[in-house]
């Protein structure tokens, strides 16, 4: 089927249909002592130390809820797991056939001596298939081959002996797939899409994306759902624009009730896997349900190598799941300030370049408080930045995604791949008199690159609809014929002509003293409602140009286009402030849902010069 065919049928009619076995044990009915376990979380609760490593939380909504289901985090990294005390004895039923595989890891934090076993009951006979103790916290990954027992039902016990208390950690059950499932989202974090030459930026940025999008779809009119990373990405995993999912403000936690993406494709039977840069998109936020293993790593945000990191970290996780059906999430902040490269990349653009700029406090690094701490910018240092902030995306296309797609490839996943590749917002260089983004919504943050390759695609199309980042959980399930009826993810219909796209702006995470924004974005315009506050007059938020609290601008066919102000019809002024009195509504009756950040993490934010307002 033609892939612009695809695109307009995906949403009603999947391609493929597959309810695979899920592999993660996590998902299964188990029998233990709930007394015991019960006993064990009152100790932890108990304990400061255990506190921050074990957490009683549940994994995916989607599994049925289960005392002893809980969330470890060692290292930055945070697993799905089954508490192990001493003296436990978790069973449950599977079925076995030659081949199939239970793959763990064994988490031992305190320094008891704990023995891990596993056995298989068959016929009333009880066999020892593994027994370990580990002196580390973390233990490496075990594989263990399962007897056969021609399709029969047998027991699986896990046990712990000694004194103490641990964990399994991602248990699962393997079976090998001939043609695996892969879907891959890669977000550059930051990425401008009118600095990505596959839509017709003037340096070649993105020869590897320009290559991948020869044969994929490339949206021409895509939106995130705001201009920052934590509700852009909560937008991205749950389906929801950012009143919907009420995540709105630096310490907003994803609720509960919202289902997010990974959950659903966990319960589809994928490995579900995140490398991430932390950060807004940390696991404390719950971004971690329904990911087996959720990687932060926000200390990379000021590495010049965190995206080469990040490919082997990338690579080592496809290899140990080699013949099984992934869904991966990568997250990098290469491309965010203070746009970190290799040398090499530097001069790729400007044979002097160094990250020294002035006015912006002398350094780039260096975060600020308020915009009057930051004059307009002379136009070389302005060029400078772009220089700066070219060379981290060709880095991060160069060491990132083409080893990337070379090794889907070279694994055989490639032909077979569903591959995203997008930003959750871009940047601005003082186009509207700022810097950076999280400040306003206009098309230089909120318009995205959005390349996506379907499986077995092999040739590309520009697809000019308008596409939210919040369709794409929809988009995926329908292509894989999971959750047909989308009804937990699917928000709106990219197909409908008179469709009209909400960004959202309600909290500005980076400056004290400016206002909210909201905007609605239709196939040909963009109006943004700005929440002047009655004292605002003259040159009170200089370097900012004094704004009207209504602007109005075209919606080219592509990014690079330059979005022109123009006056309204009455009609079209008339139907957007109808929109905004129902946005005013809905925001009023926004309850908060925000969270305890640990101070390691609020560290990192401000770092990245967050937290600020």
């Amino acid at each position: 089927m033609a892939a612009a065919a695809v695109l307009s049928l995906l949403l009603f009619y999947p391609r493929q249909t597959s309810d695979r076995q899920v592999p993660s044990l996590l998902s299964r009915p188990i029998r233990f002592d709930a007394a015991l376990i019960e006993r064990a979380w009152n100790g932890i609760a108990s304990r400061a130390d255990l506190k921050k490593l074990i957490f009683r939380d549940r994994v995916n909504r989607y599994f049925p809820s289960q005392a002893i289901q809980c969330r470890v985090k060692y290292k930055t990294i945070s697993y799905q797991a089954l508490l192990a005390p001493a003296g436990s004895r978790l069973e449950l039923d599977l079925k076995t056939n030659e081949g199939i595989q239970l793959t763990f890891s064994l988490f031992n934090p305190q320094p008891e001596k704990l023995r891990f076993l596993v056995k298989m009951a068959s016929s009333g006979k009880e066999t020892l298939l593994f027994s370990r103790s580990i002196r580390e916290k973390m233990g490496k990954v075990e594989n263990i081959f399962l007897p056969r027992t021609k399709g029969k039902t047998v027991r699986l016990i896990l046990e712990t002996r000694g004194s103490g208390l641990g964990a399994w950690i991602n248990p699962c059950q393997l079976q090998n797939h001939p043609r695996p499932r892969t879907v891959l989202i890669l977000m550059l974090d930051t990425l401008r899409a009118d600095h990505v030459s596959a839509y017709g930026y003037r340096r070649s940025t993105t020869p590897a994306l320009d290559e991948l999008a020869k044969g994929s779809l490339m949206f021409s009119r895509a939106f995130s759902t705001s201009s920052w990373t934590l509700p852009a990405h909560v937008s991205l995993f749950s389906g929801r624009d950012v009143l919907a999912h009420g995540v709105v403000a630096p310490k907003s936690l994803i609720p509960s009730e919202v289902p997010l993406l990974a959950e659903k494709m966990q319960q589809k039977g994928f490995i579900t896997l995140a490398l991430t840069g932390g950060g807004f998109v940390n696991d404390q936020y719950g971004f971690y349900r329904g990911f087996q293993k959720y990687v932060n790593r926000s200390s990379d945000i000021f590495r010049r190598s965190a995206a080469g990191l990040m490919l082997r970290a990338f690579q080592d996780k496809v290899a140990e799941f080699a013949d099984q059906d992934l869904f991966i999430f990568l997250h990098t902040f290469q491309i965010h300030a203070p746009y970190k490269a290799p040398d090499s990349y530097y001069r790729a653009f400007n044979p002097i370049l160094d990250i020294k700029i002035k006015h912006i406090g002398g350094h780039l690094r260096l975060p600020r408080k308020s915009s009057t701490e930051l004059p307009p910018a002379e136009s070389a240092d302005r060029q400078k930045l772009i220089d700066l902030y070219d060379a981290s995306i060709l880095y991060s296309d160069q060491e990132l995604l083409k080893p990337l797609l070379a090794y889907l490839r070279s694994s055989n996943r490639f032909n077979d791949a569903m591959v995203i590749v997008l930003s959750d917002h871009g940047e601005e260089f003082y186009d509207h008199g700022d810097w950076e983004h999280g400040h306003t919504l206009y098309q230089e943050l909120t318009r995205i690159p959005l390349i996506i390759k379907l499986p077995q695609q092999k040739r590309g199309e520009i697809r000019e609809k308008l596409f939210a980042i919040s369709d794409i959980p929809g988009l995926i399930l329908a292509e894989y014929g999971l959750d047909a009826e989308g009804s937990d993810f699917i928000n709106g219909r990219p197909n409908d002509p008179r469709r009209v796209l909400e960004l959202s702006l309600p909290v500005i995470p980076l400056r004290q003293g400016l206002f909210g924004r909201v905007s609605y974005v239709d196939h040909d315009h963009q109006y943004i409602h700005n929440f002047l506050p009655a004292a605002t007059a003259g040159n009170e938020l200089s370097p900012t140009p004094v704004l009207k609290s209504d602007e109005w601008f075209t919606l080219g066919d592509i990014p690079l286009a330059a979005a022109e102000p123009f006056s309204p019809s009455p009609a079209l002024h008339s139907h957007y402030k109808k929109k905004l009195a129902d946005y005013l509504r809905r925001l009023k009756a926004l309850k908060r849902n925000e969270g305890q950040l640990d101070a390691e993490l609020l560290n990192k934010l401000r770092a990245l010069g967050y937290l600020n307002n």
